[in-house]
């Protein structure tokens, strides 16, 4: 006790002076701290964690919503180097949403709770704005939907073979997230690695999210039901063919003609099974694709390839679907050309009956293109004259059958005159006048249908003001041909005429043409 005194009075001697010293070293303290080591002001960056439980409930999503905030502190510049955003808590809890959200995404406004950390000593004051106490929050409602699943392919095959078919398991899957992020949404493909293919097969193939310029979506807050799927892969073989044009349907505009017809590609690349290409060369265009009615211009017709291909034949990738087809029309002209008809060939004739052309020079009009028509060389020109139908006379209309290409046609009929004469007539009436004697009285030669002698005789003795042929023609005949041995001996062909039936029709008569001879000296015409 003794001892504990004596310190009191120790440290109570001179009291004031020991206080005095003591507030003046803290001054000094003081003054040199905020001279060597400031406060200063400086912000540092801190997350915020979200409670987002309340969405969920509500069927709806953040879309946008800050991930930190920056809060302003005080410290010593020598404590700078402690500061970090483990020195603050922020939280924000979205369960303070009211309301849904139907159709657009909103935002909300979502208050913020700040924590110090405990171990933060070094920071003498913090304050976040109060008119910042919150963050805005966009908001937008849940929506899933499903996709089939599409390809991608990459790395090449080997030459001569394409990709048959492909198809995935699952075919199809889920896309789920913000109803507004499916505007972009294109496809869900599967992107699949050829080089791992070897006659057909199976190979895992990752699934990404495209939109419609075939670009990747990322970061769009969708997610896919999984990350890949299985794909079978089916190898085709290629095959080149040629494309025909069966031609045009309908008919131009008058005095037109198709003139050329030109289409683009010549040739397809397609691809199928080795079986299925065995059966193929070429893929005709129906005419019914190609109509040209009532045109007097050129037509280009585009044609859509694939629907004429057989089933299990596709086109080759990076080959066109559409074949382009152009039809040429072009007007025609009209020439004459002068011709020998004696260049073409009687048909059918009989070696009783001598055949002469009268008058054989033709003129044969034309109608063509006009190219067709610089060509044409009427020299060469081949035809027939059918007179198989036709007995000894004169005929004048009697039709020439030409051949004529397709490119030409005939403005008329092609016709000619045709002098048929019967030599065995002319023998028999050479025979009869070498063998008839001149007698007084005239001498006839005649078939039953012709008159007899006596009426012949009778004919001699009529009036010299009526000829023979008045003769013939008045009782029973049509005078074909005649001549005179002579100054009195006469030899005519004649044309009987049939008698008629009780029903006024002709009598089947085979003998059409009769002889006579005999002595007059009547005027034959």
């Amino acid at each position: 006790m003794k001892n504990k005194g004596q310190n009191q009075k120790l440290f109570l001697k001179n009291f004031p002076l020991k206080l005095l010293g003591f507030v003046l070293a803290v001054l000094l303290w003081l003054v040199l701290n905020n001279t060597q080591d400031p406060v200063i002001t400086s912000s540092v960056s801190v997350p915020i964690t979200y409670e987002e439980g309340g969405l969920a409930e509500k069927n709806m999503v953040a879309i946008s919503k800050p991930n930190a905030i920056t809060i302003p502190v005080k410290l010593h510049r020598s404590r700078l180097r402690y500061l970090s955003a483990d020195d603050f808590t922020v939280k924000a809890d979205l369960t303070e949403v009211i309301g849904d959200v139907k159709e657009a995404p909103e935002a909300s406004k979502i208050s913020i709770e700040i924590t110090k950390a405990s171990s933060a000593t070094y920071i003498q004051s913090w304050e976040y704005p109060q008119s910042q106490g919150y963050v805005k929050v966009v908001l937008d409602t849940l929506k899933s939907a499903t996709y089939l699943v599409q390809f991608n392919t990459t790395k090449e095959l080997p030459e001569g073979y394409q990709v048959g078919t492909l198809s995935s398991d699952p075919s199809r899957v889920t896309v789920s997230g913000p109803t507004s992020a499916f505007s972009n949404l294109a496809a869900v493909k599967a992107n699949v690695d050829l080089s791992a293919i070897t006659d057909g097969g199976s190979v895992t193939a990752p699934l990404a999210l495209y939109d419609g310029n075939n670009r990747t979506l990322s970061g769009s807050g969708l997610t896919i039901s999984q990350s890949t799927v299985e794909v079978t892969v089916s190898l085709n073989q290629a095959k080149e063919i040629s494309i025909s044009i069966a031609g045009s349907s309908g008919t131009p505009a008058d005095g037109y003609v198709v003139s050329k017809v030109d289409y683009s590609p010549k040739l397809l690349t397609i691809s199928g099974s080795k079986n299925a290409l065995a059966n193929i060369s070429t893929v005709s265009i129906p005419s019914r694709e190609l109509d040209i009615t009532g045109a007097s211009s050129n037509k280009t017709f585009d044609i859509a390839i694939e629907q004429y291909l057989p089933e299990g034949i596709t086109l080759s990738e990076g080959q066109s679907g559409t074949i382009s087809v152009t039809i040429e029309l072009e007007q025609l002209q009209t020439e004459s050309f002068q011709i020998d008809a004696s260049q073409f060939q009687l048909v059918n004739t009989k070696p009783e009956y001598e055949y002469e052309l009268i008058d054989p020079a033709l003129t044969l009009t034309l109608q063509a293109l006009q190219a067709d028509l610089d060509s044409f060389n009427p020299e060469t020109l081949q035809g027939t004259i059918d007179v198989g139908g036709l007995e000894a006379g004169e005929y004048i209309n009697v039709p020439v059958t030409l051949t004529l290409d397709s490119a030409y046609t005939m403005t008329q009929d092609l016709m000619v005159s045709v002098r048929i004469i019967d030599k065995t007539a002319q023998t028999e009436e050479t025979q009869a006048t070498e063998s008839t004697t001149v007698t007084q009285s005239t001498t006839v030669t005649q078939s039953t249908s012709v008159p007899n002698t006596q009426e012949t005789s009778e004919a001699s003795s009529q009036t010299a003001t009526e000829t023979t042929q008045e003769y013939f023609t008045r009782n029973c005949c049509t005078i074909k041909q005649a001549c005179r041995n002579g100054q009195t001996k006469v030899c005519l062909v004649i044309e009987v005429r049939k008698e008629e039936d009780q029903y006024g029709k002709p009598e089947d008569n085979s003998k059409k043409y009769d002889r006579v001879s005999f002595e007059t000296g009547r005027d034959l015409m």
